[in-house]
């Protein structure tokens, strides 16, 4: 089949995919820009590919089957790669015709097209038309810009159970620099904090939670991670009553954050102190938030082991130093992670290795890591006020 514009064939993953030639829609600087091809693709998504491919896989395992939802398909390279790589029975949609076209072709091309049906369709249109007639394990919702409008629709495909798996990419509005889309789109106040990138996430996984709750669903994290300017969060939902307010009561809360030493506390009182009790600056209040842990570390686990045998995947080292790292922080604590340059300019003492820091709050018998949201933040368990003895005392002997 000839197609009305220059094409070109990549291989990701396993597939091998027809994709409109970069070369052509290059900006002035010599940038491909994804957005002014005839159909969506997107290179510098491989690695969120491979992840999900992961994550497609543990819960084909568990489940027994997959049957993935795809409603913004583009190419179709994510349907496919489903497919290909976990076997799964994957139903994708674009409102684009081009798209559609594409995506069927590359379906075909990869002796798919049985396991991958593709249909013109509104995103939301296509998730309320499907929840009828299947209960899937994965819907992958992965937009331009917040995945807010199409989440209700998810939700109500899901029927209380499988995962639904959201990118966002607007992430000035996640991380506080744009508090009015933040208020339209996640219901959410926020102010700009050192630890900006683990907001995005847990308003995210928040905003999820809450909308879940009003369908009688728990929705808690199974994965959540930043990557290349976007945040990933996978939502494993459960059904009842009794678990979605459980997550509301021990999860769902609001984060007083100090601009100044960056304290932070999670609480449910909104009328507690107001200011900092290490500093007496006038703290921020951030949320609802999702306040538990990012991440199952059992499921981290199985996602490790399969990524270190997954060799065709288009960024393998990447995705086994990432969750590496994610099993790692996220065993430590559920509080937000600390920005060790903004203490230091805090405490007016020289900033020290960040390993250092980490070794000395394990030998004084707390929990600590590096952290994949920032090259210069630790994630510790240790409480604020060791923290800020701890920096002056090594920072005078670090080399």
């Amino acid at each position: 089949m000839e197609l009305p514009y220059p094409t070109r064939i990549v291989r990701e993953g396993l597939a091998e995919i027809i994709i409109p030639d970069p070369d052509a829609y290059r900006r002035s600087d010599g940038v491909y820009e994804p957005a002014w091809a005839p159909v969506f693709y997107n290179p510098r998504m491989a690695f969120n590919r491979d992840i999900a491919v992961l994550v497609a896989r543990l819960l084909a395992r568990r489940h027994g089957r997959l049957r993935v939802v795809e409603p913004l398909t583009g190419s179709g390279v994510r349907a496919v790669r489903y497919a290909l790589e976990a076997g799964a029975e994957a139903y994708a949609a674009d409102i684009d015709p081009e798209a559609v076209r594409l995506a069927r072709l590359n379906a075909e091309r990869n002796g798919v097209s049985d396991r991958v049906h593709v249909e013109c369709s509104e995103a939301r249109l296509f998730m309320e038309k499907l929840s009828s007639k299947i209960s899937p394990e994965l819907i992958d919702i992965d937009p331009f810009g917040s995945p807010a409008p199409f989440l209700e629709a998810a939700i109500h495909l899901t029927h209380g159970r499988g995962v639904i798996a959201a990118t966002a990419t607007d992430l000035a509005p996640l991380t506080g620099g744009r508090p009015k889309p933040l208020r339209r789109r996640y219901m959410v106040e926020a102010a700009q904090t050192s630890w900006g990138k683990e907001m995005a996430l847990r308003i995210l996984a928040g905003f999820i939670a809450r909308r879940a709750a009003v369908h009688d669903y728990a929705a808690k994290p199974l994965l959540a991670y930043y990557a290349d300017h976007y945040i990933r969060v996978y939502m494993r939902m459960e059904r009842g009553a009794r678990r979605a307010d459980k997550v509301l009561e021990e999860c769902i809360a609001y984060a007083a954050t100090c601009p100044k030493c960056s304290y932070t506390e999670y609480r449910r009182d909104l009328l507690a102190g107001q200011r900092c009790p290490y500093c007496g600056a006038p703290l921020r209040l951030v949320g609802p938030l999702y306040t538990c842990r990012l991440a199952d570390t059992e499921a981290v686990e199985e996602l490790l082991r399969e990524a270190e045998k997954a060799n065709w995947l288009a960024e393998q080292e990447r995705a086994v130093k990432l969750l590496k790292l994610l099993l790692e922080e996220y065993s430590v604590s559920n509080k937000p992670y600390y920005r060790l340059d903004r203490l230091c300019s805090f405490l007016r003492v020289n900033m020290p290795k960040i390993d250092r820091l980490v070794a000395e709050l394990r030998l004084l018998g707390y929990k600590a890591s590096r952290t994949h949201l920032d090259p210069r933040a630790i994630r510790t368990n240790a409480p604020h006020s060791v923290l800020l003895s701890v920096i002056p005392a090594i920072s005078s002997t670090s080399s």
